[in-house]
């Protein structure tokens, strides 16, 4: 059955209305200011969760305002203003089919699916406000806006005069986008890598905007980010975009070994040297330094191919053996590197190619292998095959592993899961 796409906008623009309505009823003197969607949840491959819709009067503003931050400083910030609708029975229904229309079919839909939502929530923000200035519950300068964290979305659901007057700092970063869109590549990259190297807030392009433009531009960027690495004092920022660039070129492998092996550096530097190798593919270039690595540093090449820092920008597809290799010449690293990548501390998503390599993985020797495995697959987008092999996994995993930890994350999982 097909999703039913206009129903849902209907859904959102009638949340939105219903709840401005009946707060114009409850404050008549109120001069309403906006309205805001807002608290937008998902997990790739997993659940598109209810947003709440905030609202917002000059009036109630001004309540809300402190000598730390001011009427201005709240204005968009919606999780702040005092009117609040949550979701309920309605909202969780929709989230379940939208996330059932998302994941259906081993969740290769999932990004389209998803993309599609964030539209359809930003044009029932343009329907819903052009509903209650004709009804003249509002008057003609009232906003209604999707407020996401990236604030990607208020330029798709605001006028072009509102984007003006509310927004002038994406309207500048969007001029400065165009202007650097014209310029060819090699200049492109020179200009955003001056970016993510100056003061925060001195450019008209944020520095993620900017570190995610050198991602999009790939071996481009690569020259000037090994550049700044060799001559820049503070060289973890170099070393992380290096590894999200994924160009494991001869220059980049050099450059983030002499990082990783300078013991005049700070820790941090060094360890994000390691983190990028791995990233890159070349854990043994961080195994073989081990014995003269601080622990920290150490734990941190290991584990990064592993965390969620590898979802961000290129990767390749994930791996245990290096790990295990790594372990099988360290044993010792094993219990930090557990404690590394215990549950809560951020893993990585599991694309469906790579449910496979994470179901074999079930079986490691090694306890942390298991454990990330099985922590791992909880939200991966399975086959029925594949789910089914994971739950008798599970079962026997909490029963007999011998390691707690892995027993003690495989129960969970179950639990969760609920009933089969």
């Amino acid at each position: 059955m097909e999703f039913d796409w206009s129903g849902l906008e209907k859904a959102l623009i009638g949340r939105v209305t219903d709840f401005v309505r009946r707060l114009r009823a409850e404050h008549p003197g109120d001069r309403l200011l906006a309205a805001a969607v807002h608290e937008f949840y998902a997990e790739s491959g997993g659940v598109i969760a209810c947003t709440c819709v905030g609202a917002v009067s000059e009036e109630s503003l001004a309540s809300v305002a402190t000598d730390r931050f001011t009427a201005d400083d709240l204005r968009w910030s919606p999780a702040d203003w005092p009117w609040q609708l949550d979701p309920g029975p309605d909202e969780d229904a929709w989230s379940a089919r939208l996330t059932a229309e998302a994941t259906a079919g081993g969740g290769h839909r999932w990004d389209e699916v998803h993309d599609r939502y964030l539209r359809t929530v930003a044009a029932a923000c343009h329907a819903a406000r052009r509903d209650l200035v004709a009804d003249g519950v509002v008057p003609g300068d009232f906003v209604v806006v999707a407020l996401d964290e990236a604030w990607d979305l208020v330029p798709l659901s605001v006028t072009p005069e509102q984007l003006r007057t509310h927004f002038p700092e994406l309207v500048a970063e969007q001029r400065e986008s165009e202007r650097l869109d014209a310029l060819p590549p090699q200049e492109r990259a020179a200009e955003l890598i001056a970016v993510l190297d100056a003061p925060t807030g001195t450019a008209p392009l944020g520095r993620e905007e900017a570190a995610a433009r050198l991602r999009a531009l790939g071996p481009a960027a690569v020259p000037g980010a090994v550049e700044r690495l060799r001559r820049s004092r503070e060289k973890w920022l170099w070393a992380k975009l290096l590894a999200e660039l994924g160009v494991p070129s001869a220059d980049v492998l050099d450059a983030l070994t002499g990082v990783l092996r300078n013991r005049r550096l700070r820790e941090p530097d060094r360890a994000w040297a390691a983190a990028a190798l791995a990233r890159l593919g070349r854990t043994d270039i961080v195994t073989a330094a081990l014995d003269r690595l601080p622990d920290t540093v150490a734990v941190r090449g290991l584990t990064a191919p592993y965390t969620s820092f590898r979802d961000i920008g290129a990767h390749g597809p994930l791996d245990y053996r290096p790990l295990e290799r790594a372990l099988a010449a360290h044993p010792a690293l094993h219990d930090a590197v557990f404690a590394a990548l215990r549950p809560g501390t951020g893993l990585c998503a599991v694309a469906p190619e790579e449910a496979e390599t994470c179901l074999g993985a079930l079986t490691s020797p090694w306890p942390v292998v298991r454990c990330h495995a099985v922590l791992v697959l909880e939200d991966a987008p399975l086959t029925d095959d594949g789910r089914a092999r994971y739950a008798a996994a599970l079962a026997r995993l909490r029963l007999t592993d011998p390691d707690p930890a892995v027993r003690t994350a495989a129960t969970g999982v179950t639990h969760r899961a609920g009933p089969a």
